[in-house]
């Protein structure tokens, strides 16, 4: 059963990782959220192993070209074959805007990073009525992967499967259980309502949402044919010297986290090792479905593989399914077209 466990917490945090080395020439990559931390530096992983194309996001039009120019992605890496495209996760529609224009520009993508998150425990919604950790970490994340589904079917060979890679956390180890889940009407609502989302709960939201992808990643590759065409995985980076907590506003917490950095932290170099190494290393059918943690997979929570989780996973799955085909009608298109039910 997977549990977090403070000392293999702490050798891991110390493991040297090798860095990826895959030729990928011929492979076309989308990172998502790469202006900062993580996915920007997995972006300069992958430039500098010269893919055939590398497509970035950022929030906006201004941070897509902040990241790829001067001192950032380009000169690290040396390269000038990279594009910058912006995507706000906040926003459904900004997300079938970047799905419009990747099909206008049929762009071949072989491997996507969806790195992109926040960390606040703070209650606000987005434009879309939705809290705002709930839809940028799950709801549109599970959104962008659905619509670019069809985008990686196409771009799968026999040979080497495309590859969907989902930026979650060990710390959904320490996401509470949804007490009193089974009497929800739905999963969802419940967890936007905001006479729910007290200050326990948002305090908890960032490990839950990242419990989520867990489960969502889990759901996606059950339901994909076998043998699969894209590999699906959820990857934990470790805790690492990003600017993830950026968004958080109480001062006890930032001191607290910037504590622990100091004493525990990974570069973020380092980590970002570990989101590159699924979306371009060979061995990438034994990783499908799986949660990673230092390139090798991991028992997921206990949480996740209880009976109560298992039912809570196929719940949020076909909540997720409804709630984004009334945001796109090519959701459900997709889902019949190329997924099969579990």
């Amino acid at each position: 059963m997977g549990k977090f466990i403070v000392s293999a917490f702490l050798c891991e945090q110390r493991k040297e990782l090798p860095v990826p080395s895959a030729d990928i020439s011929d492979k076309s990559i989308l990172v998502v959220g790469a202006n900062v931390g993580l996915g920007f530096e997995a972006s300069v992983h992958l430039a500098q192993l010269r893919p055939k194309r590398l497509l970035v996001t950022a929030r906006n039009v201004t941070k897509c070209q902040q990241t790829i120019a001067g001192k950032d992605v380009q000169q690290r890496a040396s390269i000038s074959a990279i594009d910058a495209r912006p995507l706000e996760l906040g926003s459904f529609a900004s997300v079938a805007q970047f799905v419009n224009r990747v099909e206008e520009e049929d762009f071949q993508v072989n491997a996507i990073i969806a790195n992109a998150g926040i960390h606040t425990t703070r209650y606000t919604k987005t434009v879309d009525g939705w809290e705002t950790t709930l839809q940028v970490n799950y709801l549109s994340t599970a959104l962008l992967s659905i619509l670019m589904l069809p985008h990686l079917i196409e771009s799968s060979t026999p040979q080497s499967a495309s590859r969907l890679v989902i930026v979650s956390s060990d710390l959904h180890y320490l996401a509470n259980k949804l007490t009193g889940v089974d009497q929800w009407p739905s999963i969802l609502e419940k967890l936007n309502d905001p006479d729910y989302c007290t200050s326990s709960v948002m305090s908890d939201r960032y490990n839950l949402s990242k419990l989520l992808e867990v489960m969502f990643v889990r759901e996606l590759s059950s339901r994909l044919s076998a043998p699969t065409p894209v590999a699906v995985s959820a990857v934990n980076p470790g805790f690492c010297h990003s600017r993830l907590a950026r968004s958080q506003t109480n001062p006890f917490m930032r001191l607290g986290v910037a504590t622990l950095k100091t004493l525990l932290a990974r570069t973020t170099e380092m980590g970002s090792r570990t989101l590159v190494h699924p979306a371009v290393e060979p061995g990438e059918m034994s990783r499908h479905g799986c949660y990673l943690s230092c390139y090798e997979p991991k028992e997921e929570s206990d949480y996740t593989i209880s009976t109560e989780g298992r039912e809570v996973s196929r719940r949020l799955w076909l909540e997720t399914i409804d709630v984004l085909s009334r945001v796109d009608s090519r959701v459900q298109r997709i889902v019949d077209e190329h997924l099969r039910a579990r």
